[in-house]
């Protein structure tokens, strides 16, 4: 099963400070389905949710995995947490 250490060493510039600080990402985890066994990165994120003088918020946002865990299509839904994320994924 993929971990987190083998995304970030399969796609090393996703995880930079830079990129981080840029997109707001706060957390990174890699999720497997209940299923499919197939892994997501699932993120949370302000992701420019401060745009405009509104209130930071945290939303959580899934990409797929390639075979060679490079990080693939977002998914359109921000998710409000991560149980729900879970629950899309049937995770637990």
């Amino acid at each position: 099963m993929a971990t987190l250490s083998d995304v970030r060493a399969a796609q090393p510039e996703w995880f930079s400070r830079k990129n981080k600080r840029f997109f707001n990402d706060i957390n990174y985890r890699v999720l497997h389905g209940k299923t499919s066994h197939k892994p997501f990165l699932v993120r949370s994120t302000y992701q420019w949710s401060d745009m405009f003088g509104q209130t930071p918020r945290v939303s959580w946002r899934v990409n797929e995995l390639n075979e060679d865990l490079s990080i693939g299509k977002l998914w359109d839904k921000q998710y409000r947490s991560l149980e729900e994320v879970k629950d899309v994924l049937n995770f637990s």
